[in-house]
C-alpha cells in the first residue's frame, strides 16, 4: 500500500514556484519505506535557477543544482536572459529605459536595471509583436507604447526600442484661489516650462516628473485671452498612493 501527499505553488509574479511531496510505503515482506522531496525554481535576471533536493527513510539522499539561461553583447552592454538559446537563434534585444521588471512576452525574460531584456521566442520571417507586461513595473514610468513589430531573419539579432517617460507621478487635487473651476484640458508646466500633465474633470490632474516640492503653472484661454494661475506641492510621506502615484490634495492655484 502506499500513500502519497504533495503540494506545489508560484509566487504572484510567477518568478518563484515551488513543489513539495512525501510519501509512505508499507510492505510485508521488508521494512516500511518513507521519502520527502521538495523542487524550487526562481527566474532571475540573469537566468532560471532551480534546485531539488529528496530523502528516503533507507537514509538516501539527493540533491540537484540546474540553471538555465542566456546572454547577449551588444552596442548597450551585455544582458542577460531567462531563456536559453543558440547561434541559430531569433533574438529581440528590447530597449526600455526604467522598466525594470517589465516581463517581455515573448519568452520568460524581463527587462533589467539598465533598461534592456532579450528574448528568442521569434519567428523568422513573420511578423512578431512584441509586448511589454508593465504590472510588475519596480519603478515609477510610463510608456509611450507597449508594443512593437518585428520581421526578423533567420539567426538575426533585432532591436525593439521602448520610449518611456521617468519620473515620480502624482494625482493633484487643485482649485482656483478665486473659486471657479480650473478648465478641462488645460496645460501644467513643471519650473523649467516642461508640460507635465493637463487638468481633468473637477480640477484633478494626473502629472509626472515631480521634485518633492516645487512650483507649477497652470496654462488656459479664457475668452480668448491667455490666463494663468501659480501653485506650490510638497510630498509627504504620509500621502496615500494609487499603485505608485501619490495623491496630493489641496493644492491651491493663485491667479496670476
Amino acid at each position: 500500500n502506499q500513500l502519497n501527499v504533495s503540494s506545489s505553488g508560484y509566487s504572484d509574479n510567477a518568478r518563484v514556484s515551488y513543489s513539495v511531496n512525501t510519501g509512505y510505503t508499507m510492505n510485508k515482506a521488508s521494512k516500511d519505506l518513507s521519502y520527502v522531496g521538495g523542487y524550487a525554481s526562481y527566474e532571475s535576471p540573469w537566468g532560471t535557477l532551480a534546485g531539488s533536493i529528496s530523502a528516503n527513510s533507507d537514509n538516501s539522499r539527493q540533491v540537484s543544482l540546474s540553471t538555465d539561461g542566456g546572454f547577449v553583447l551588444h552596442s548597450g552592454g551585455l544582458t542577460f536572459s531567462n531563456d536559453s538559446f543558440s547561434d541559430s537563434d531569433t533574438l529581440a534585444v528590447v530597449q526600455a529605459p526604467g522598466a525594470q521588471g517589465a516581463r517581455i512576452n515573448y519568452g520568460n525574460s524581463t527587462i533589467d536595471r539598465w533598461g534592456y531584456g532579450v528574448t528568442s521566442a521569434l519567428s523568422p520571417y513573420h511578423e512578431n509583436r512584441i509586448a511589454l507586461d508593465i504590472n510588475d513595473l519596480e519603478n515609477d514610468v510610463e510608456l509611450k507604447s507597449t508594443s512593437a513589430v518585428a520581421v526578423p531573419r533567420q539567426g538575426s539579432v533585432v532591436f525593439a526600442d521602448f520610449e518611456t517617460v521617468q519620473g515620480q507621478s502624482a494625482i493633484m487635487n487643485i482649485t482656483r484661489s478665486d473659486g471657479k473651476n480650473i478648465p478641462f484640458a488645460a496645460d501644467i508646466y513643471d519650473e523649467q516650462g516642461n508640460v507635465i500633465g493637463n487638468v481633468g474633470q473637477g480640477g484633478q490632474a494626473f502629472v509626472r516628473g515631480i521634485e518633492q516640492q516645487g512650483n507649477i503653472s497652470i496654462k488656459w484661454l479664457e475668452q480668448s485671452k491667455p490666463v494663468s494661475c501659480l501653485a506650490h506641492y510638497q510630498q509627504s510621506p504620509e500621502a496615500e498612493k494609487i499603485a505608485q502615484s501619490i495623491i496630493l490634495n489641496g493644492i491651491r492655484c493663485q491667479i496670476q
